[in-house]
């Protein structure tokens, strides 16, 4: 009989041990989908604020007259600068949902960024249609990029 109490005893310690292993195991792994979370949010956070600031830095050069040619091209090349590594960074970490209209709308920053480089002006035709194509793109990129994290939270 003693020796039941001595299996009794193990098998309530496999028990507990089993149990402490999987409540640590669930919560490792809580805080890496909270980790990744956090990461992707601030990756689209930084991807849309890189791109609005060219936006708006294009907006500036377009409105500004008495640039020669290439001062305008050095700084429609400026005002685009910061877009490259949110956008690579994007491509690596986002999944398909987000990278597809994240590269559209960074390309058309980059045909405002050439556009305004050739002389575009900011009360031009093309100028405008291009912002009005750019705005449209980012509201599309953030509503993927809302729905990627909401899509966690459920």
């Amino acid at each position: 009989m003693a020796w039941i109490s001595l299996l009794a005893t193990l098998t309530g310690g496999v028990i507990a041990l089993g149990s402490a292993l999987l409540v640590e195991h669930r919560r490792a792994r809580r805080e890496a989908v909270s980790e990744w979370h956090r990461t992707r949010r601030e990756l689209y956070s930084r991807f849309l604020a890189a791109h609005a600031q060219a936006g708006s830095d294009l907006r500036n050069i377009a409105a500004t007259s008495g640039l020669d040619a290439g001062e305008r091209y050095r700084l429609t090349r400026s005002a685009y600068t910061h877009c490259y590594a949110s956008r690579h960074e994007l491509e690596l970490l986002a999944p398909p949902s987000v990278v597809r209209p994240a590269e559209e709308c960074s390309r058309a920053v980059r045909m405002m960024r050439d556009a305004v480089s050739a002389g575009a002006r900011l009360d031009s035709d093309e100028f405008e249609e291009l912002t009005r194509r750019y705005l449209e793109l980012r509201l599309e990129t953030r509503g993927a990029m809302r729905s990627d994290i909401s899509a966690d939270n459920n």
